[in-house]
């Protein structure tokens, strides 16, 4: 696991594409990795990006902005060391509260979420655009401590 920096850009928006319907692209990565806490996952026999997690904080809170995992990488448990290390060290540097929206037909990342200890606090309707329509999205959150 390692910090992510703009050189992971394209592989983060690669990632991100094969992830959701709307990817991000790769000028939009390089900005989170100079702007918030971005951290990845590499293969370790190619040493390419295979899952990553960009989080932004602000004083004493934070939000999960994404979670992508390569479709070749899904189901090895990568997604869940990265929430852990972000967690991890959101609260050294003092965060107490993580926040997230997840799609609510999103069953792995509903799972993914409630394992790592986040519970629901509210639901916003239609807040996904997508090409077959709107989709709800829960909020979740989680109390960072020692």
């Amino acid at each position: 696991m390692r910090a992510l920096s703009a050189v992971d850009a394209h592989a983060m928006a690669d990632i991100h594409a094969r992830s959701f319907e709307r990817g991000w692209s790769a000028l939009d990565m390089a900005t989170h990795t100079q702007n918030d806490l971005c951290l990845g996952i590499s293969d370790p026999q190619t040493d390419q990006l295979s899952s990553f997690i960009i989080c932004r904080s602000s004083y004493d809170q934070a939000e999960i902005l994404t979670i992508a995992t390569h479709p070749d990488h899904r189901e090895q448990g990568l997604a869940k060391a990265l929430v852990d290390a972000a967690c991890k060290a959101l609260l050294a540097d003092g965060v107490t509260a993580l926040f997230l929206e997840v799609a609510e037909d999103n069953a792995a990342a509903i799972a993914l979420y409630r394992q790592a200890g986040f519970i629901g606090i509210g639901r916003r309707p239609a807040y996904y655009r997508r090409a077959a329509g709107r989709m709800a999205a829960l909020t979740l959150s989680k109390k960072l401590d020692a």
